[in-house]
């Protein structure tokens, strides 16, 4: 994988202490197979008749369900979206809360998603995953905020048994810090580990899902922009 694939990069970006231009302070993350990426993005809230590609009479009815005031804000928020490999994507300032409204649902035919998201400041600390147009399993990530039970004992998903298939990933990225005990008490070996969790952890998705996101692409504009409607 070259150096500007992967997904790990994403994870620098939102770590840092600057907002990115396009993920800002209210970040979010969806990656989706079997769905368009243009679709994706009007069912996580992008005005549908401003895409510049066909959108699905799927994606338009969650869309209309989800989001029943029609008068777009003046300056609305705004997503990138696109595809690399079989996974659709969205990064930015997307409604990633929509998952809690009555009439979501992801467009038939969709496979594994992976929904991250922050609660009210920039970071990274919740996560969903659907298969089949499914919930799996939803929660805040645990295990990377220094509780002393998740970073020294098991695996990182040992707390979820639907999520366990991840570990493996988890830990060829590196996500497990170096733990060994003075007077009782964790030292961490490998200093720095909890500051950039979140670049490890998607480079473990990365590494499970197998996929990617041309950073060059990102970061010349290749990628499309969508405006988002929050209700």
């Amino acid at each position: 994988m070259a150096d500007n694939e992967g997904i790990a990069w994403l994870g620098e970006r939102w770590a840092g202490d600057g907002a990115d231009p396009i993920l800002g302070d209210q970040a979010g993350l969806v990656f989706a197979e079997g769905v368009a990426p243009q679709d994706l993005a009007v069912v996580f809230g992008a005005v549908p008749w401003e895409m510049p590609e066909p959108v699905g009479d799927e994606a338009k009815a969650v869309y209309d369900r989800t989001h029943p005031r029609t008068r777009v804000p003046d300056e609305p928020w705004q997503t990138v979206y696109g595809k690399e490999g079989k996974w659709s994507f969205l990064a930015g300032n997307f409604d990633f809360l929509i998952h809690f409204r009555e009439g979501f649902a992801l467009p038939r035919g969709a496979g594994r998603v992976v929904l991250l998201y922050n609660i009210s400041a920039k970071g990274m600390y919740c996560m969903l995953y659907f298969e089949d147009g499914r919930l799996v399993w939803s929660d805040e990530i645990y295990g990377y905020f220094g509780e002393e039970t998740q970073l020294t004992g098991g695996h990182y998903f040992d707390y979820a048994p639907k999520m366990s298939f991840l570990n493996w990933a988890m830990h060829d990225a590196g996500c497990r810090p170096d733990v060994r005990y003075v007077d009782g008490r964790p030292v961490y070996e490998n200093e720095g580990w909890i500051p950039d969790w979140q670049k490890r952890f998607l480079k473990g998705l990365g590494i499970a899902f197998g996929i990617s996101v041309n950073q060059e692409t990102y970061d010349a504009g290749g990628y499309p922009l969508a405006d988002v409607h929050w209700t």
